[in-house]
Formats: structure tokens, C-alpha cells, sequence
């Protein structure tokens, strides 16, 4: 072949090569967009936890990063184009960059243990981070670039530090600490390690998070489950005498951050069936928050940057689509003659009546394998109840009981792996009522497990509920270390939702122990993630499991409210109405 043949055949190759891959081309990301005004968060969609942004006014929603690992905790770096964040990829949690100019990801950490909640320093030459690398939770620091070998920015206090927020000028960070006894604001001297006090009352504070122009700090303060945002004068904080002002009164507010003119706030109002991004002015009390996103699961940080580079995937709604999509539900009620679905024996459960609905018993099998690969033991094996019978009355819980249609369990009131118990609840309060969050000790405590608790979990002996706390249903309890598993996020993640605990005049979990339900799980009838009707499908979920006479023989108006039980459940369960009551139960749902 001469040298002008094969450089024509050359070029030939060449052309048919970028023929070839031009729709390659054409459908890879373009990573280097413009920059804009972003707010990133974590969210659950499609089975697992990424990172995701959108703009200011809740527009624009965008996917960050998209791994099968949960992706938490993100940071924007001060210019913009990178964000760090945290992530369990491998088993294990460490910080990881992303470059948003080319989609590059690249790991900052590499440690057994866990390391999470990055924070940039404004020149962006550093990150810290809060690390159980010393056998407690510190806060860390390393160069950004992996330049340099990572350094403990806490090692005076064998509590856990954690939440690190580097202070504008560069010269501080903000952290909560367990050093009192209970979680309080600390300001920490990068140069010379110095740690003061800035906020330190019988409640816990957490969660800082600074203003762009350093003076002040938004904050949470956790009190008793009740969560709202407060801020602080730096120069004269709380420990020294100074004022707080509140700014939420949400009830459960949480993960604050200021936009980057220091005149509004990010924040999630959270509820019991999801999270809701807002945005709010300080000051501004008769004005309710803009939200940004329906209720959808969201974890961890905020972030929030003026230039951020758009980078990602867009989505078309931030509502996850793939929510239990595993499992799909009948969601048509039985047709007249059909035979219903069945209640299906669970064979290898210990409970007094061990058996599920045939629509929910694959979710919870799942639910309950993927407990025993993350903590290491069958949590969900026994059960203090199931299913019960259609007759089945108790002056201490509702007569249409969601046990009643095989989609509700009770786990075990304490759970004990080698003597030890393992079984820990934190209180959250929503909108006036009292929830319960379980959490479980890992067996494995290298680091490959759960995370250090942060949360404040209750004493709830008897003792606590009789002796040193009584009607006040126990105290919490200082810090404990460890790893453990939040069950009830993993829960939720199969679709499987807790109930408030009991609190009337008549009936209270602060002093009665079977009202505190935080045991209690259940999984509602659903289509597409998302309920149908509210809690009125109990009906619907019964008349797949019973023929009507059935229903009709044991759930009416008429039986049930001689049976003294609440009209305004009685509706709300999707019970067939009176032609005379109907008329009150049109003006309620107005």
C-alpha cells in the first residue's frame, strides 16, 4: 500500500468512526453549563438517596449524582464548581468531590470510619468534615486536592463534635458538641484550636449553619422532638448572656442555610409523611414559606450558592416515581363475586398471628432482609403482632385497626443481640403529635454499618417513666456511642409509615407505656408512592381481604359508634356514611 493509499484509508476510517459515534456524542451530558443560583439537596427517588438542586424559586430540578449508595450531607465550594458531599459507597461512609465542569467524582476520604458533613473553607483550598476516626465523633479537616494527610481539629473532648460550618472569613468553625451533656454550639479557633461556648441551654442546639457576612449564625434548637430555627450574634452569643431570635414556627423545622444575600433561608419543614423545602425571610412572621417541593424524603444539609455551575441531569419532578414500585398494589376494590385476596401465613415469623396481607407480605420480607444485611441480626423475625381478627376490640386502640388488614406489624417493645440491647427510639414531634424513631445498633462496628447517633434517644424504663420523669413519659438519654441503623428510614423506604403515639386526657404515652406505639408500622394502601384519598383507603385495603358481607356484618356507622368510636375516624377510614350524616362530613373535608 502506497503512503498516499493508506492515508486515504485513514481518513475513511476516521469519517466512519465519528459516524459511528456521533449519537454517542450527542447524548452525553454537557457538563459545563452556565452558572446560576442553586439549591442543593439530598433526596430518596427511584430506590436510592442522591444529590439533587434546584433554582431559588423551586424550578429547574436537576440530578447531581446517581449511585446505588446513599449520597448525602452536599457543600457547594466558594467558586462553585465543585460540591463535596458524603456518601457510603463501598460500604463505608468517606467525603467525595464532584467536579461540575466535568462530572468527574473523585474521594477526599479513605477511611474504615465514618466521615461525613463536609464544609468548605472559603478560599476553597481545605474541607472539613466530622470523622469517627478516633473512636468518637471529632471534626477534621484535609486539604481539598488530598494534598496532605487529614488532621483531628478536636482532639481535647472525648464527646462527640460534629456538624462543622467554616465561619466567611476562614478564621472559625461552628460545630455542635456533646461536651456538656447535652448537644450545644461550640466556636472552634482553626489556627490556634481554642474551643468557646456560644449557645448552651437545657435544650440541645445543632446544626449551625453562617451568615455571608459572619456576624451571625442560624441554628436549630431541639427541644424535646419540637425543632425550630433560631439565630445568634457571634460577638455576643447566648453563652455570654446574648439573645436568640426565633425565625420558624413550623413546628418541625430543620437543615438551615442562607441564601447567598444573607436575606432569606432555606430550611425543611418537616412532616410525618415527608420533608418540604422552604424558603422564608427572617422577620417576616406573617408571611408563610415558599415551598419549593411537595413532601418527598429528603436527608442531611443544605447548600446554597449564587453561581453554582448547572450541572446534571433535569427531572420532572422531584416526587419520587419509583417509591415500593417493587411491590406493586391491586388497587381496584374486588369486583362483585370475585374472590378477594388472602391474609398469607409468613411461615418463618414468630408472632402471635403471623400473618400479612398477599400485597404487602413481599414488601415486608424485603424490608425485613434488608435489616438483617445492615445490622447484622433478624430484627424483624418476631413480632409482637400482626394480624387480627375482624372482631378483634380493645378499649386502648381504634377498632378499624390497619392489623386488621394484614398491612400492619408491632415489633418487639426491646430487642436484645448478646445481652445487649440494641434497640434505641428518638422522639420527633410533628404539628402538635409525638412520633417515635427507631434506631439499631449495628453488630459490626468497623465503620461498614450505620452512622454514630446524633439524635437524642429517650430513656423509656420504667423507672425513667416513674421515678425521674413521671407523667413526662422518661428523659433522653446523654450520647451514645456506636453505630447504629435508622430502621425507621429504611421503613419508609418500602413504604411501611409509624403512627403518632397516643396523647388524651384518657390515654397518654406520658404515662401510660402501651400508648407509645413506636412500635407500630404499618403500610397504607398507595398508587405510585402516593397516598390515594388519605387514610380513608382502610376500607379499600379491607374489602381486599373480606367479601362485603363481611364488612357489613362488622364496619358500620351504626355498630361502630356504639362501639364509642370517633365519627371523624369513622370517616376518615372510608366507612360507608348515613344519608344523614353525610352532609357533616362534606363540610369537614371542605
Amino acid at each position: 500500500m502506497t503512503e498516499e493509499r493508506r492515508r486515504l484509508f485513514q481518513k475513511s476510517k476516521l469519517f466512519f468512526l465519528t459516524l459511528l459515534l456521533l449519537p454517542v456524542f450527542s447524548a452525553m451530558p454537557l457538563y459545563a453549563q452556565p452558572a446560576a443560583e442553586r439549591i442543593a439537596f439530598a433526596a430518596y427517588r427511584n430506590g436510592q438517596w442522591d444529590i439533587y438542586s434546584v433554582a431559588p424559586d423551586g424550578s429547574n430540578p436537576r440530578q447531581l449524582t446517581n449511585d446505588t449508595f446513599e449520597d448525602t450531607d452536599p457543600a457547594y465550594a466558594p467558586d462553585g464548581t465543585k460540591i463535596a458531599f458524603a456518601s457510603r459507597r463501598d460500604n463505608n461512609w468517606d467525603v467525595y468531590i464532584l467536579n461540575l465542569l466535568t462530572g468527574q467524582e473523585t474521594r477526599l476520604t479513605n477511611s474504615p470510619h465514618y466521615d461525613g458533613a463536609p464544609t468548605w473553607s472559603p478560599d476553597g483550598q481545605r474541607v472539613a468534615y466530622e470523622s469517627y476516626h478516633a473512636g468518637n465523633l471529632d471534626i477534621w479537616q484535609t486539604a481539598a486536592d488530598d494534598s496532605e494527610p487529614a488532621a483531628n481539629l478536636t482532639t481535647g473532648s472525648e464527646a462527640g463534635d460534629f456538624a462543622p460550618a467554616w465561619s466567611p472569613d476562614g478564621q472559625s468553625i461552628a460545630f455542635s458538641s456533646w461536651r456538656n451533656g447535652d448537644k450545644d454550639l461550640f466556636l472552634l479557633d482553626v489556627a490556634g484550636g481554642a474551643v468557646t461556648p456560644l449557645a448552651a441551654t437545657p435544650a440541645a442546639e445543632e446544626q449551625p449553619t453562617w451568615h455571608p457576612n459572619g456576624n451571625k449564625l442560624a441554628f436549630v434548637i431541639n427541644n424535646l422532638g419540637d425543632r425550630e430555627i433560631f439565630t445568634l450574634d457571634v460577638a455576643n452569643p447566648p453563652a455570654n448572656g446574648g439573645p436568640v431570635e426565633q425565625i420558624t414556627w413550623l413546628g418541625r423545622a430543620d437543615s438551615p442555610v442562607w441564601s447567598p444575600t444573607g436575606e432569606t433561608i432555606a430550611a425543611l419543614f418537616q412532616r410525618w409523611d415527608g420533608e418540604i423545602l422552604t424558603v422564608q425571610t427572617p422577620g417576616a412572621t406573617h408571611k408563610l414559606p415558599q415551598e419549593l417541593t411537595d413532601a418527598i424524603s429528603i436527608q442531611g444539609r443544605l447548600t446554597w450558592h449564587n453561581q453554582a455551575v448547572e450541572f446534571g441531569a433535569v427531572v420532572s419532578t422531584l416526587v419520587d416515581p419509583g417509591l415500593s414500585s417493587l411491590y406493586e398494589e391491586r388497587l381496584t376494590p374486588n369486583a362483585p363475586g370475585a374472590e378477594p385476596y388472602n391474609l398469607i401465613r409468613q411461615n418463618d415469623l414468630t408472632a402471635g398471628t403471623p400473618w400479612l396481607a398477599d400485597t404487602v407480605d413481599d414488601s415486608f420480607q424485603a424490608w425485613r432482609l434488608r435489616l438483617r444485611q445492615e445490622t447484622g441480626y433478624d430484627f424483624l423475625s418476631e413480632l409482637s403482632d400482626a394480624a387480627r381478627d375482624v372482631s378483634n376490640y380493645s378499649e386502648t386502640s381504634q377498632y378499624a385497626s390497619w392489623h386488621k388488614s394484614g398491612r400492619a406489624v408491632d415489633t418487639l417493645f426491646d430487642y436484645h443481640v448478646g445481652g445487649r440491647l440494641v434497640h434505641e427510639i428518638a422522639r420527633e414531634d410533628y404539628s402538635g403529635e409525638t412520633y417515635w424513631r427507631i434506631f439499631l445498633r449495628c453488630v459490626d462496628q468497623t465503620g461498614r454499618c450505620g452512622r454514630p447517633l446524633t439524635a437524642n434517644s429517650w430513656n423509656y424504663s420504667a423507672r425513667a417513666r416513674t421515678k425521674i420523669a413521671p407523667e413526662q413519659g422518661g428523659i433522653e438519654k446523654p450520647n451514645l456511642s456506636g453505630y447504629y441503623v435508622d430502621m425507621t428510614a429504611i421503613a419508609r423506604e418500602y413504604g411501611w409509615d409509624r403512627i403518632s403515639a397516643y396523647d388524651d386526657e384518657e390515654y397518654s404515652w406520658t404515662w401510660h407505656f402501651l400508648a407509645f406505639e413506636y412500635w407500630h408500622y404499618q403500610k397504607r394502601l398507595k398508587n405510585d408512592g402516593v397516598m390515594v384519598g388519605g387514610a380513608a383507603n382502610w376500607y379499600q385495603a379491607m374489602r381486599h381481604i373480606y367479601p362485603q358481607e363481611t364488612l357489613n356484618r362488622y364496619f358500620t356507622w351504626e355498630k361502630m359508634r356504639a362501639l364509642d368510636e370517633d365519627p371523624y375516624l369513622i370517616a376518615l377510614k372510608g366507612v360507608p356514611l348515613p344519608l344523614e350524616v353525610k352532609p357533616w362530613w362534606a363540610l369537614v373535608e371542605q
